[in-house]
């Protein structure tokens, strides 16, 4: 399964914030704009990485993203989360919800 390909597009397509937890880590990264595959069995966040796959236990992906319009207009909140579950599910990538979170096993 190539969920982390899926990441790297959503991160890609709608800007969506992802955040990485080690196996052998027990605290989760910041979460991160910045989703790269570098190569074919590695993945890498902009504070973190890279890491081969079989080092990530699990990535969660917040699917409300901030779109900043400016300096003196309000900054929108737009709500990717119908977008992630198409994608999820054409993909037949399994997830659960953490809260407002989509959290998937890279392994």
């Amino acid at each position: 399964m190539n969920t982390h390909l899926v990441i790297n597009r959503l991160g890609t397509e709608y800007g969506i914030a992802v955040r990485m937890k080690l196996f052998a880590a027990d605290e989760v990264s910041g979460w991160s704009s910045w989703f790269a595959v570098p190569g074919e069995n590695y993945v890498e966040l902009s504070s973190t990485g890279p890491y081969p796959l079989r080092e990530v236990e699990w990535a969660e992906l917040n699917p409300f993203v901030v779109e900043i319009r400016g300096r003196l207009i309000m900054p929108l909140m737009l709500n990717r989360e119908q977008q992630v579950l198409e994608i999820f599910e054409t993909e037949k990538i399994r997830f659960e919800r953490i809260g407002v979170v989509f959290r998937v096993y890279l392994t």
